[in-house]
């Protein structure tokens, strides 16, 4: 009976995650999801902690080039390029913070490239587990044994809750080759704060096989450019272990494979009227592979499909979520 308990609890946990499915990273700007070490997947934000005292510097490249629309020609947005810096500290091996920095260069025809610093952002990830202790059963804090050098692929359900916000530090007057100003989208930075609480979640199903699950919801503030619309997004990775040993250089290697769906609500303009041709859902699909060298380093790469769509007036958009050719993304992180 209590393992029945037990079973129905992981079911109910992960459901959110096997029946919409989605990605972490922030939509318009690029973004980092805490999702690091070995077992990790790339986009599906991870439930594990650094570790009392531990740091970790964390790397991300996103390459988003766009499908060309007729409608939007001769200004068609060709692509987004994102470099995503995180620094992150333990404060207790339960609660980890982090803060990035993103860099971005958006490329348009005909009226040339914004480039520049994105918004500051901070994290506070605070990280429990459904797991045994001391032969009995319950719900505890993280411990030593679940920080980032500890096994990964665990028995135990490893969960955590996340809170963030940027604060408006980046670019947002960049102009194009003609001396006009860009539209809000296609500036580094957002222009006022945004706001985002999240969970994620992972459990070993079987030997070598981890299932990680998260939701978050993100809200953009006002600012007199107008409003992004909020995004809620919903994940779920399966990681597989293909190989692994402890002393080696590549310590393991895990393939990936993400689901990732997006929900992106309507901009408002400078009016607070709703843009139409703005907004939708996007499901992504998502291999990846990721490698551990060591106990501290982790190399993890993935590419995002748009693979459904549902967006608001379709045939009046470009350059948006859901009309990329692909996501192609690389991640470097090292603790310490």
């Amino acid at each position: 009976m209590r393992k029945n308990c037990y079973n129905w609890l992981i079911a109910i946990l992960f459901l959110p995650g096997i029946f919409v499915m989605n990605t972490a990273a922030f939509a318009h700007h690029g973004g980092v999801s805490a999702a690091f070490g070995p077992g990790a997947p790339i986009e599906t934000t991870s439930p594990l902690a650094l570790g009392k005292g531990r740091f970790l510097v964390f790397q991300k490249f996103e390459y988003v080039p766009f499908e060309h629309k007729d409608h939007a020609e001769p200004k068609n947005i060709d692509s987004h390029t994102f470099f995503n810096t995180l620094v992150g500290y333990g404060f207790t091996d339960a609660l980890s913070v982090y803060a990035g920095l993103p860099v971005s260069i958006k490329e348009q025809d005909v009226l040339g490239a914004s480039e520049g610093f994105g918004d500051l952002g901070f994290t506070v990830q605070y990280g429990f587990k459904l797991g045994e202790r001391d032969g009995i059963r319950g719900l505890y804090n993280y411990g030593t044994e679940d920080s980032y050098g500890a096994p990964y692929s665990t028995d135990d359900l490893k969960m955590s809750l996340i809170a963030g916000f940027t604060v408006p530090t980046g670019t947002t007057s960049n102009k194009d080759d003609e001396g006009n100003r860009l539209d809000k989208g296609m500036q580094p930075g957002f222009g006022s704060p945004s706001f985002t609480f999240g969970f994620a979640a992972s459990k070993m199903l079987i030997s070598h096989v981890t299932l990680t699950g998260d939701t978050s919801l993100q809200t953009f503030t006002e600012n007199n450019r107008g409003k992004f619309g909020s995004e809620a997004r919903f994940n779920i990775a399966n990681g597989y272990e293909i190989f692994e040993k402890k002393n080696g250089v590549l310590s393991r290697l895990d393939l990936i494979g993400e689901s990732n769906l997006l929900h992106i609500t309507k901009d408002l303009d400078e009016e607070d009227e709703k843009q139409d041709a703005s907004g939708g859902t996007i499901l992504y699909l998502s291999p990846g592979i990721r490698a551990t060298f060591g106990k501290h380093v982790s190399i993890g790469a993935i590419v995002k499909l748009p693979t459904w769509k549902d967006l608001n007036h379709e045939s009046e958009q470009q350059g948006t979520e859901g009309l990329e050719d692909y996501r192609a993304i690389v991640t470097c992180s090292v603790s310490f």
